[in-house]
């Protein structure tokens, strides 16, 4: 049986209204992490943020900036990207790691990650202009290599609607920003997030 599908979600760059209140929702209906991505923060914005997000959730929290933090928050891992790609001494040995692609030639070393994201898959929902860049044959070819296999998660316009072909051609998982985000209603959150868990029953993903 295959693994089940990993659902992640993403913090947008600007606060929102209810911010911290959807992140404890998303976790409660079961997402498997929730990225913080918050480029613009200092480290004493980041600290005062994940402060004020209930403690029980902070071990299905990833850190996309700040790697100190990880010394004073119970955090799951970290995320590399082009601005902070280098792992910091000193931090716990269970932290997991997770880092950004954006070609097919950056999936590499994918023994080292507990999975990378692969983006932009479709049209962005947060970000004007930035078009998928992977056709369906890009990415059957990519799968088509061992070691892709439970390795990518798929970023860029992800709809509950893409989750089924998503599985198809091979992701290990999800990570949704602007469908989750793009709204500081939690009573919309909510029924959004009732949507991807009927489908991923639905389809046993």
């Amino acid at each position: 049986m295959a693994d089940k599908m990993k659902l992640i979600a993403i913090t947008p760059e600007l606060p929102i209204d209810n911010e911290t209140r959807f992140i404890a929702d998303i976790l409660d209906a079961g997402f498997d992490y929730v990225h913080l991505r918050k480029p613009d923060y200092s480290l004493s914005q980041l600290k005062e943020y994940i402060s004020s997000i209930p403690t029980q959730y902070h071990s299905k929290l990833k850190l996309h900036s700040h790697f100190s933090l990880a010394n004073e928050f119970n955090v799951a891992g970290l995320h590399l990207n082009q601005r902070f790609c280098n792992i910091p001494k000193g931090l716990p040995d269970n932290l997991t790691i997770s880092r950004s692609c954006h070609a097919a030639t950056e999936l590499n070393g994918l023994d080292n990650y507990e999975y990378v994201f692969l983006s932009p898959i479709y049209n962005s929902i947060s970000k004007r202009g930035y078009a998928s860049r992977f056709s369906q044959g890009d990415l059957t070819e990519i799968f088509k290599q061992p070691a892709t296999h439970g390795k990518i998660v798929a970023l860029g316009g992800i709809m509950p609607f893409h989750l089924v072909q998503l599985s198809r051609l091979g992701f290990a998982g999800a990570a949704f920003l602007g469908y989750l985000f793009n709204n500081s209603d939690e009573t919309v959150l909510i029924s959004k997030l009732s949507n991807i868990k009927n489908i991923i029953q639905c389809y046993n993903l």
